[in-house]
């Protein structure tokens, strides 16, 4: 009768000999082998982010990786949604109309030095309105003014987050 071990080797490649060890990344570690990749601290039996092949403990996975709410400045958490536009990201609470303040989350939105709006405040302050009627033009649509001359609205910097 045949008897087969099967022999545990940790990344450091020794021998894994105790019962408790981690498996983790497919891989198997000695459990105090499997620590952050920024820190040192063991990572056995916590979450954990993998980046680049390296794990990362939460905390410096968002001091190192996370962006910044540009409405509140607070780091955009592994727990947190990360909406971005351009080169600016939000919290999902924290992605509003900078004049009315409602949420702009699955909404259409323009955006104007810097700033973000709603359909109708952005319309409201920055359309292009038709000087024989006040109507605002719509990207696309055609209005008939004076003489039958068909003009159209110019193209808005607009975006949909979802």
């Amino acid at each position: 009768m045949a008897v087969y071990l099967t022999l545990l080797l940790c990344v450091c490649f020794q021998l894994i000999f105790s019962g408790e060890y981690t498996k983790a990344m497919n891989k198997d570690w000695h459990s105090g082998h499997f620590s952050c990749w920024q820190c040192d601290e063991s990572l056995t039996g916590q979450r954990y982010v993998l980046r680049d092949d390296h794990p990362y403990c939460i905390k410096c996975y968002e001091n190192v990786f996370a962006n910044t709410c540009d409405e509140c400045n607070r780091l955009i958490g592994i727990d947190s949604k990360d909406l971005s536009y351009k080169d600016k990201h939000w919290h999902e609470a924290c992605f509003l109309c900078n004049k009315c303040r409602m949420s702009l989350v699955d909404k259409q939105f323009g955006s104007k030095a810097d700033n973000i709006y709603c359909g109708p405040c952005y319309d409201a302050q920055f359309a292009t309105r038709c000087d024989g009627c006040g109507e605002i033009f719509r990207a696309g649509e055609s209005h008939r003014g004076q003489g039958d001359k068909v003009s159209r609205g110019g193209g808005a910097d607009r975006g949909l987050l979802r």
